[in-house]
């Protein structure tokens, strides 16, 4: 009987033992491995403290440090549940991984799950012919045509609003504020109107707009979380921690909101024949090309473009305005360019394309782009290799392998950047940035996923820019210091707050 007993206790310590080992942090051979990393662990304790606990640094700043304790090379990570994965900073290596051999790194299925709640079977979350066949589509969206005729005038007349709306609260006695929550605002409605023709108006507080807004923002805050979570689909299933129970909470705002629209597209009312607007474009051509379209399908689509078209560019705005508030020399000169533009036409006309294309505002284009270049919204992601390979430095990769890189630290890479740490806008007028690789300056991507909007982005920042620096100079709040946080895109976690003054 004591045998017996002894036999099972043994038997059931040994699969314990199995079991901690397999879900315990492995690395991966023949690379050094991340300082912070424990035997079991991994990095997951340090970056639940440091990270999201305490939040004494972002996610990517705590990679970031790492590329400079390892003298900007690649390096290996663990972290519980088994996972294990190598973070790249080599533009050799980005390129290789986002071209090169583009076939054989894909969005893993741990990305997939993670994010299927927010973008479905979106462009942004699926791989093979379903990616290629919705970026076939795409493509067709974002001409020359389409920026100068319709999207410029949604930017200049949404870019009007927005100071309207600052010179209204300022009549009311506010002139300092959060000037990251104007920009979610703008691009929430520019969106709308250019992806769905809907006259919605969360600049103005109208609340199941900002409802929908606030909701979406937060669940792509907390989404990433489940990364460090090898129990988050058990705590889906039951609703047995907060994290999934606040995820739960926003989804039912987010798809009330967004089943609404996907039913106006579906309506017998609606001629997509004369719908002009990136959904409606979208859904024609699926058609034309035999995709069955649907509720999931229209709302996975538009859960897509709002991410792309609003969070990405007011990460950038924000960014752009507090490195300007920084350095105010910058300011002045975009002061100057504004009113330059501004002087052949009334201050309240809104900008179109042909305002600021082809070279005729430099400056307002150089400060975001260099802000973009510091703070790229997208500032991490990661893809899982196929089958087993050798990167350009050096080193191989079994197939299932993580691989992650950052355009936040490819961006500052102290070897191929003057100034990599500064905000340094002149490498972009003069011609030190002319012919960049997309590999070196990876803030849109680059490869086939080079992202498609890029134009757009930029026209959208540089009108609304100009606008309000034709009719404001803006100063940070004394002692307030902004500080990021990198979920789904790079945001500041307590906005960018300045005081704004009329000129």
């Amino acid at each position: 009987m004591e045998f017996t007993w002894f036999a099972v206790a043994g038997t059931v310590s040994l699969l314990i033992l199995m079991f901690l080992y397999k879900i315990g942090a492995k690395h991966p051979p023949g690379l050094p491995v991340h300082s912070k990393q424990e035997s079991f662990w991994g990095t997951t304790r340090t970056i639940l403290k440091n990270v999201l606990k305490n939040k004494e640094q972002a996610l990517v700043e705590f990679n970031i440090d790492e590329f400079e304790r390892n003298g900007w090379k690649a390096y290996g990570w663990g972290a519980i549940g088994g996972k294990v994965g190598i973070n790249i900073v080599d533009p050799r290596d980005v390129k290789f991984l986002l071209k090169d051999q583009f076939s054989n790194f894909v969005k893993g299925p741990e990305f997939i799950d993670n994010f299927h709640c927010i973008i479905g079977k979106g462009i942004f979350n699926v791989n093979g012919s379903e990616w290629k066949a919705q970026r076939v589509i795409a493509a067709q969206m974002f001409n020359r045509r389409q920026l100068s005729e319709r999207m410029s005038q949604v930017f200049g007349s949404h870019a009007q609003d927005v100071v309207q709306e600052m010179k209204l609260n300022a009549e009311k006695g506010v002139l300092e504020f959060d000037i990251q929550e104007y920009f979610y605002r703008y691009t929430f409605d520019a969106i709308n109107s250019v992806a769905f023709n809907r006259d919605v108006n969360a600049l103005k507080g109208k609340q199941d707009d900002v409802d929908f807004m606030n909701a979406f923002h937060k669940v792509q805050d907390i989404v990433p979380t489940r990364f460090i979570d090898p129990l988050w689909k058990i705590h889906r299933i039951f609703q047995s921690s907060e994290t999934e129970r606040q995820i739960s909470e926003c989804l039912k705002t987010v798809n009330s909101y967004v089943y609404k629209v996907a039913d106006d597209y579906l309506s017998e009312d609606l001629d997509l024949a004369d719908d002009r607007t990136m959904t409606g474009l979208f859904i024609q051509h699926s058609k034309d090309e035999g995709i069955e379209v649907d509720r999931d399908f229209i709302k996975d689509l538009i859960m897509n473009f709002v991410l792309a078209g609003r969070d990405t560019t007011s990460s950038g705005l924000a960014s752009t305005i507090w490195m300007l508030c920084k350095h105010p020399e910058w300011q002045e000169k975009l002061i100057a360019e504004a009113a330059s533009i501004f002087s052949n036409m009334r201050i309240e006309d809104p900008l179109t394309f042909d305002d600021v294309a082809d070279g005729k505002a430099p400056v307002s284009r150089a400060v975001f782009m260099e802000a973009l270049r510091m703070f790229p919204p997208v500032a991490g992601n990661e893809k899982v290799a196929v089958e087993t390979t050798t990167f350009p430095s050096g080193f191989t990769i079994n197939a299932g392998t993580k691989i992650s890189w950052f355009p936040m630290a490819t961006n500052r890479h102290p070897e191929h950047w003057t100034h990599p740490n500064d905000f340094y806008p002149e490498r972009w007028m003069d011609g030190s940035c002319q012919g960049l690789s997309d590999y070196l300056y990876a803030t849109f991507n680059a490869g086939p996923r080079l992202c498609l909007g890029k134009d757009m982005a930029i026209l959208e920042a540089q009108i609304l820019l100009l606008t309000m620096f034709a009719n404001f100079r803006f100063t940070l709040k004394p002692g307030f210091e902004p500080r990021g946080a990198s979920g789904v895109t790079w945001q500041y976690e307590e906005g960018v707050v300045v005081r704004m003054e009329y000129l």
